[in-house]
């Protein structure tokens, strides 16, 4: 039966009071409010009736609002469920129609709340406090012609009765949980359409963040209110920006030494010359009394503390692989991403008590880096795969223990935004905020500049093929395959989400593309490293064949197409290149190319390029030989070989390098200078490929990276 709006409603032991808001077990309150609270209002409105996901949608969030609604939603359920004691898979109460929504089954009565009398359990509040004392005062003036032993009993009723509510309104006080932030507002403090590391920082009046440069990064600052940026005097252009003093009188950076070492530095503001803090020093970090810095060593495993001026080196712990680390406002707790999962962990500021904190919550890069608001009860952060959204984690503490609640997601889609700051008063996040978009383009030789190649499309990792006439390539932002002839007509998509493509390589009879997959079964788990998969597709569609699953990578052909060679890359072990008969679908291993990886074979079929470490960074495997001979010790990257064989070309920087095969000489033949390239997951990478006329091509980076503020309301 239809149940009105001023019903009260009662199933099993439980009953819903609409007037109040409030559902009773037994006739006691319980702790239900908000959104679970709503669906089961909802669900009540039509019991046995199919409430769909789509109307539950409409009636809980507006039309504008960002977020993730099936985690919402499906959160909002556990938690109706949990207050009903029902289960999923046998439930007594609400049951779920798999894609659809809901539907409530109990057997339910409905009554007018207006008729009978529902008494309210008691809540801890003072009104209710009060009321109860007057009505047990005017009893006791009522019964003063009763005998004394009555008064007495009456009084110790009171005095327990207005003990226990005194008790249940701390414990209300005490537990009950703080305001939730949301985005009200967002608007832009920057428009330069520069690339832009994720690092910002704030002293309350200014923000600083860097752009990329052809000549490295620049530091600059504007106001939080918005305005035109101008530039930081610093004394160098390749650090990189950590944080800034409490007092807001220097910034902490810091850089890799021309021996790989990392550096931390200080530089004076509004200006001066930078200072040499610490060597061999990552990730370092500002306590927040501005007296010390915490910095990790030993490949980020062993936690260092050290004098602000960087005297008194003393290491703390050593600890799971750190990155990100940020330090609570009262400097008792450390927070950092550990790899390979990007899990949240914390620990002491000493660096005891490691623990991970949202295990189960972590699926994957670039993981969870963020920061705490200055009152300690919101922890902001930037989470996803390929496009990352900011949550907050509400804390509560006490001087019993702390508490954490579920993650909350503050925006979903379209901007991708980097790790947030807290503005001094909590009342607004600041962080760099990306929407992607390439153009692909190819190197003019006499101009020396890249022009838009094949209309511009924003695609990368273009790959042709052998008689030149088709060309695969991989959609940017969005990752999937695609082939069509060189014209831009016969467009065909042949893969789609989740599945990650980087590097589609044509067979040699141009009748398949193989191609590695970063996915890991989801686009939140996209990394190079850990379980990927080498397929190949049919060019002419139909579903990729997997080939290859685990820490491969990079497939290239055999000329004759019986062969393809690929990188193993196991974690925590040497790299090495192995190559796959696809006849009898067994593998063998380079002879010496433990350190090896990103093959690539020669179109005449006689080497193998290859990227290795740390000595030799471009080597040629000869098949004839069976020998390695290393073409330069320089760092180098994505090797690309010429049509006829005769060359390597790889990136040097910011550059692009042929290397001759007859002499072992090198030419720099290109400069990216004002040419910002990037390609699907390595997003500030230099990609680039070959044309059949062995011009080079690479991707633009046309999209948008710009400061955002993000407005705070607390309810």
């Amino acid at each position: 039966m239809q149940v009105g709006e001023k019903q009260s409603c009662r199933f099993g032991p439980f009953e819903l009071d609409p007037q109040c808001g409030q559902l009773r077990k037994n006739g006691v309150g319980l702790k239900l409010q908000g959104q679970p609270l709503q669906i089961l209002e909802i669900l009540l409105e039509k019991p046995g009736q199919l409430v769909t996901r789509e109307e539950l949608q409409k009636r809980l969030w507006a039309s504008d609002t960002f977020v993730d609604f099936d985690h919402s939603l499906n959160t909002a359920i556990k938690r109706l469920r949990q207050a009903l004691g029902d289960e999923a898979d046998t439930p007594h109460y609400i049951e779920t129609l798999p894609r659809r929504g809901y539907r409530f089954i109990g057997e339910v009565t409905a009554e007018d709340v207006r008729q009978g009398n529902h008494s309210a359990p008691p809540i801890a509040d003072d009104d209710v406090v009060r009321q109860i004392v007057t009505n047990s005062a005017d009893a006791a003036i009522t019964s003063e012609t009763e005998s004394r032993s009555r008064t007495r009993r009456i009084r110790v009723v009171v005095a327990f009765v207005v003990a226990f509510l005194g008790i249940a309104a701390c414990g209300y006080w005490l537990t009950k949980p703080p305001p939730l932030p949301r985005i009200v507002n967002t608007h832009a403090l920057t428009q330069t359409r520069l690339p832009k590391p994720p690092t910002v920082v704030t002293d309350g009046v200014s923000i600083y963040f860097q752009e990329a440069t052809a000549s490295g990064s620049s530091i600059l600052q504007v106001r939080i209110n918005g305005g035109e940026p101008f530039q930081v005097p610093v004394s160098r252009n390749d650090f990189l920006l950590r944080g800034i003093s409490p007092d807001g009188s220097s910034l902490l950076m810091w850089r890799s030494g021309a021996d790989g070492v990392w550096e931390a530095w200080t530089q004076p503001l509004p200006k001066g010359p930078a200072r040499l803090i610490l060597k061999d020093a990552r990730w370092p970090l500002w306590s927040p009394d501005g007296k010390s810095i915490l910095f990790t060593r030993n490949q980020d495993r062993d936690l260092y503390r050290a004098n602000a001026d960087g005297t008194d080196v003393r290491r703390l712990a050593t600890l799971p692989d750190i990155t990100w680390p940020t330090i609570s406002p009262d400097g008792r707790r450390l927070r950092f991403t550990v790899h390979p999962n990007y899990d949240l962990w914390e620990a002491r500021s000493d660096g005891s008590g490691p623990r991970a904190i949202l295990p189960e919550f972590s699926e994957g890069p670039p993981g969870l880096a963020g920061n705490w608001s200055p009152d300690g009860k919101y922890f902001f952060f930037a989470y996803g795969g390929e496009r990352s959204d900011l949550w907050v984690l509400p804390e509560r503490r006490h001087w019993w223990r702390q508490t954490l609640t579920d993650p909350i997601p503050l925006t979903f889609g379209p901007m991708s935004i980097e790790t947030p700051i807290v503005s001094k008063d909590g009342r607004q996040l600041f962080a760099v905020t990306l929407e992607r978009h390439g153009e692909l383009s190819v190197y003019e030789k006499k101009s020396g500049h890249f022009v838009r190649y094949l209309n511009g499309m924003s695609a990368c990792y273009v790959d042709f093929s052998r008689d030149g006439k088709w060309i695969a390539y991989v959609s940017y932002p969005e990752g999937t395959l695609w082939r069509s002839r060189i014209d831009g007509t016969d467009r065909m998509q042949l893969t789609s989400r989740p599945v990650a493509v980087i590097n589609p390589r044509w067979s040699p009879d141009g009748k398949l593309i193989a191609f590695t997959d970063l996915s890991n079964a989801g686009r939140r788990n996209v990394a190079t490293e850990g379980a990927n998969r080498i397929y190949v597709v049919s060019a002419d569609g139909g579903g990729p064949v997997l080939l290859l699953a685990g820490p491969f990578s990079d497939p290239t052909w055999s000329p004759d197409g019986q062969s393809i060679a690929y990188a193993y890359t196991p974690a925590g072990k040497t790299t090495e290149i192995r190559i796959l008969d696809l006849r009898t679908q067994s593998s063998l291993v380079v002879p010496g190319s433990q350190g090896f990886w990103s093959p690539r074979w020669s179109p005449d079929g006689k080497h193998l390029a290859a990227l290795g470490a740390p000595n030799v960074k471009l080597a040629l495997f000869t098949f004839a030989t069976q020998k390695w001979e290393i073409l330069s010790a320089e760092e180098l990257g994505w090797p690309a070989w010429s049509h006829d064989s005769k060359f390597v070309y790889a990136t040097q920087g910011n550059s692009v390098v042929r290397f001759n095969i007859a002499d072992h000489t090198a030419e720099k033949i290109a400069l990216w200078k004002d040419f910002h390239p990037t390609a699907y997951f390595f997003w500030r990478g230099a990609w680039f490929g070959l044309t059949p006329d062995d011009r080079l091509i690479s991707t633009r980076d046309t999209g948008v990276e710009e400061v955002f503020a993000f407005d705070l309301e607390y309810k």
